[in-house]
Parts: C-alpha cells; structure tokens; sequence
C-alpha cells in the first residue's frame, strides 16, 4: 500500500481511504460486527485511512474495529456544527464513540463556499483551539461545490479538503469537472491536503470502476481516496487496484437504487438537504432523478417517516 503526506499537516495516510458511510444506517446498515470485521480486514491489509461523520452513525463501526488494535489510524470525521458549543459536543461525542483521546481530522461537513465557511467560523475556531489542546491533529472542509473548494484558498486554518470529483463529474456543483480539477489544483498550490470522495459516482460509475480509478489516482493534486465499501469483495478488488495487481474490469450485478416508500408524507425536508438538487416534489409523491443522485443517503437521515432509503 502506498502512503503519501496529506498536504502540510504531517499526516501520512494510504492512498485508499475506507470510506465508511456504505456500511452504516443510511445506506447497507449491516451488522456491527460484520462491518467491524470488513473495517479491520482494510487495517490489516495497510489501510491506516478512514472517512466518517458524526451524521454516518459508523462510530461504533469503527470503534469495534479498534479493540486490540495497536497501530495508528487516521480517522477523518466530519460535523454540521455551525457553532463553537455545537463542535464541541460533536467533538466530544466522536471522542467518546471512537474510545480514542485525539481525532486526527476533523472537517466542517458540506461547505459551499468562502462565505458558509464564514458562517461556520465560531465551529472552525473552536476546532483550532481543540487541536491547540491536542484533541485534534488538523481541520478542514468537505464539499460538493467549485466554491468550497476556492473558499477554502482563502482560508490557511484550513488545512484539508474533501472534493467530491469524478470522472464524469457526477454530483459536482457550481460548475464543470474542468473547473473542479482546476479549484483542487489551486489548493493544492496553497498546501491543502486533498482527500477526493464519491469517485464512483455513488455508485454510477461502478461499472467502468478502472477508468474512474485511473482518473483520480493518476492526478497527482490528489493525495487520497475515499472510498465506500461494504464487502469484502470490494475490499479485495479495491486493494489489488492502489496495490497496483492486475484487476479485470468490475460489472455490477444490479444497480444502485434511492427508494422512497409509498407512505412519504411529502413534507420535503429530503428536498432541502440534497446538495445534488436530485429530489424534487410533485402532487403525488418525492421523485428522484437518477442522474444526479448520489446515492449519499443523507435525504433519509432527516426522513420523519423512515420512508427513504439506499438500496
């Protein structure tokens, strides 16, 4: 497994991130101990990388996958919090869950922009006093937008991104693939460590698998890669390819699917959290638009009725 310093922070990370949302409740949901066991089978092959959030619900994931564990993770969570008290508990809360004393990376979660990173400033100054204390090795941002990205220029307490980039720029918003691949070039210029998520797509891209991988691992702005996987088979084929083994191309059997159940009382909250703008409402019920969905399951963590979910 190769490894490689994410931007100016000290942090040596494998080039493959285990992104861990695909095992957790918004999306498989599969048994902890099961999830723990595929977690540690990625630490056990090299993986010292892995992605969460405090909205993921994969903290006790992870956890499990620790006990007895003596070698160092770089855990990578993520937060809402708008507010200092807010991140504090998140902190705390991730702290708590993980059963560690530091939190490598910590990122305001979904930033649009120099000015939301702005808004979210008492959260990031919180964040830098904590790693002041040592609570924290370095802080950041995830975003979906072209903006996130060049907000983030503007800003040296942020030291990490999290892209989401593809090769088809599947979910990317405020403009193209080209200007995304020129936003992250820029950050980098500027000392950022660039770890890229949903380089599959959520899931669209799985079927030419090798060529959205050989996309991102050949741009050399970007230190790592996240990466969902909720078997073992995906893990094994995930590890041949940044071990740099000869893979065979990669054919789903079936596709990725957002379903919304017949009993959606339409209350549109799942509209107002999709980044993607996927969800729209009509008179009869929430419609997906497959195109652009993602497949984060983020629209069936604020679901009242429990009504939606990836499958």
């Amino acid at each position: 497994m190769e490894y490689r310093r994410l931007g100016n922070t000290g942090l040596e990370v494998s080039h493959l991130c285990f992104g861990s949302l695909t095992i957790g409740p918004l999306q498989r949901k599969l048994p902890i101990k099961e999830g723990a066991k595929l977690i540690r089978g990625a630490f056990e092959a090299g993986i010292n990388f892995i992605d969460t959030a405090q909205l993921y619900g994969t903290y006790p994931y992870i956890h499990a996958a620790l006990k007895g564990w003596s070698e160092d993770v770089v855990i990578a969570t993520k937060s809402y919090a708008y507010t200092a008290d807010a991140m504090e508990a998140a902190l705390h809360e991730a702290l708590r869950a993980l059963a560690v004393d530091v939190v490598p990376i910590v990122l305001l979660h979904e930033q649009e922009s120099e000015h939301t990173i702005r808004g979210h400033w008492p959260a990031l100054e919180y964040l830098l006093r904590a790693r002041e204390a040592g609570k924290v090795r370095a802080v950041g941002i995830s975003t979906h937008h072209v903006t996130g990205v060049l907000g983030a220029c503007l800003y040296p307490e942020v030291e990490i991104l999290s892209p989401l980039v593809n090769i088809s720029g599947i979910g990317i918003q405020g403009g193209d693939l080209g200007q995304m691949l020129a936003a992250i070039k820029q950050a980098k210029a500027c000392g950022k460590g660039i770890y890229a998520m949903k380089p599959l797509g959520g899931g669209h891209l799985v079927n030419s698998w090798l060529n959205a991988l050989d996309f991102l691992t050949m741009n050399e702005d970007i230190d790592a890669i996240a990466l969902g996987m909720k078997s073992f088979i995906e893990l094994e084929r995930n590890l041949a390819y940044f071990n740099h083994e000869v893979v065979e191309p990669w054919v789903m059997d079936t596709d990725r699917l957002l379903h919304i159940e017949q009993w959606c009382v339409r209350c549109g909250r799942c509209i107002d959290v999709c980044t993607a703008n996927a969800l729209t409402i009509n008179k009869d019920q929430v419609v997906n638009d497959r195109s652009q969905c993602v497949f984060c399951g983020y629209c069936g963590a604020v679901c009242p009725e429990f009504a939606i979910k990836v499958i």
